[in-house]
């Protein structure tokens, strides 16, 4: 499965662009669809490739929302990983 993410563009040079992750790891990417590509910008990353340039807020409710699903498969794997009580009939 990919998983396109959001991230800030840090430097761009020609047709690469460093690119900082929510998580703070930077990584270089192709920006070749966005030549007009600007430091400060946020862009949707996917495999390597930009893919969209977005808007801040829009960067920040995405990194929200993959929070939110982290923290409900958190739960739910917490929840399976609980041992059953027997049934007393």
């Amino acid at each position: 499965m990919c998983v396109i993410l959001p991230g800030r563009v840090m430097a761009v040079s020609e047709l690469r662009a460093d690119v900082e992750m929510n998580d703070g790891q930077r990584t270089k990417v192709n920006c070749i669809h966005f030549p007009d590509l600007a430091v400060g910008q946020y862009v949707l990353v996917d495999r390597g490739l930009v893919v969209e340039v977005i808007e801040a807020a829009e960067a920040e409710a995405i990194m929200s929302m993959y929070a939110d699903i982290e923290q409900m498969l958190e739960a739910a794997g917490s929840a399976l990983a609980e041992p059953q009580e027997a049934a007393h009939d």
